[in-house]
Order: structure tokens, then C-alpha cells, then sequence
């Protein structure tokens, strides 16, 4: 059982994370957070300083758990271009659990990274970790020069098709961009 300063930390910031992305971080108020979580003013405080300090929290949280579960869908592919392929039917399937809702990270970042640097900077950091991490999996191919492409040109379309379908998919409320990119790659790969 979880202390209950730590439960209660938790209860906040798994309140302000749904509001957050289902309704937007601008349109979301402290009250709200404190009226939903159910618990008083006071305790809020106790914990975060501020409305950004629970999104900074949240964003942290939120990429530690992706890249969690990311690791726990991929670890029965063993070969590393299905396990490339792999990480895009992680997106489509954490894009249909979020009802093709869209990238957290874009679109909060859309919202407030241009007023405040923490929360650009913990943007760029999610992007530049997920360049990373295609990157580790493509360095397991064996002849990458197959493609024609240089392991760090690669790395770069691979992100751009994984970023573009994900954005597609909040446009158009619908998985089919992803699948069509996860295809795209299948043949180049």
C-alpha cells in the first residue's frame, strides 16, 4: 500500500493527465483538477506549486510509462525489422486506446511550449528519445545500406513516418495513416 501523500500525489496527477489531454491544458483550471481528484486545495499544494509543475509531472510519467510498455510490447520480436514494425502497431494500438486523440507531448506542447521552456524542452526530449530509440532498433539491422540510406537518414524518415501518422490520425480520428506508413516502411525495409 502506498503512503497516502503519495496516493494522493498520484490521484492528482492521473486527474489533471485525462483532463489535460481530453480537454487541453489551457482549458483546464486548478479547481477543476482539485473538484475531480476530490481532495482539498490545500493537498494540491502540498504538492505541486503550480498548474505546470502537475504537467511537468505528468509528461515525465507519461513518457516513463510509454516507454515502459513500448519495451513490453516489443520484447517477443526478436528480428529487428519486425520489431521495427512492431513499434508501429504500439502506436496504432495506444492511438485506438486514446481514440485517436494524438500525440500528448504535440499537443500540449502546441498549447504552451511557446510560453514556457520547461514544457518545449520536455517535448523535445519525448522526440528526441523516440529518434533514439528507432535509431537502437535500426543498429540491430545487419545491412542498412540495403536501403540506400545512411543509419542516421533512416532513423530520420522512420521518426517522420511514425510522427506523421500519429498526427494524421488526430486529423482524421483514424488509424489508417499509421498502417499505411507501417506498410510504406515493410517494403522499403
Amino acid at each position: 500500500m502506498k503512503p497516502r501523500g503519495q496516493a494522493v500525489k498520484e490521484k492528482i496527477i492521473d486527474t489533471a493527465s485525462r483532463l489535460f489531454y481530453n480537454q487541453g491544458y489551457n482549458l483546464t483550471g486548478i479547481n477543476q483538477v482539485i473538484d475531480e481528484a476530490d481532495i482539498a486545495k490545500r493537498s494540491l499544494y502540498n504538492h505541486f506549486e503550480s498548474k505546470t509543475d502537475i504537467l511537468l509531472s505528468y509528461l515525465d510519467r507519461l513518457q516513463e510509462n510509454w516507454y515502459r510498455d513500448a519495451a513490453t510490447f516489443l520484447k517477443p520480436f526478436k528480428d529487428p525489422k519486425e520489431k521495427l514494425l512492431a513499434l508501429f502497431d504500439y502506436r496504432i494500438q495506444n492511438q485506438l486506446e486514446l481514440n485517436s486523440g494524438g500525440c500528448a507531448f504535440v499537443k500540449i506542447n502546441a498549447e504552451a511550449g511557446c510560453t514556457d521552456e520547461r514544457i518545449l524542452k520536455r517535448a523535445q526530449k519525448n522526440k528526441d528519445m523516440l529518434k533514439s530509440y528507432i535509431n537502437g532498433i535500426l543498429t540491430e539491422f545487419e545491412d542498412i545500406s540495403a536501403t540506400g540510406m545512411s543509419l542516421q537518414e533512416l532513423t530520420q524518415m522512420v521518426y517522420l513516418m511514425m510522427e506523421g501518422g500519429v498526427t494524421s490520425t488526430s486529423i482524421y480520428k483514424d488509424v489508417n495513416e499509421l498502417r499505411s506508413a507501417k506498410k510504406l516502411l515493410n517494403k522499403l525495409l
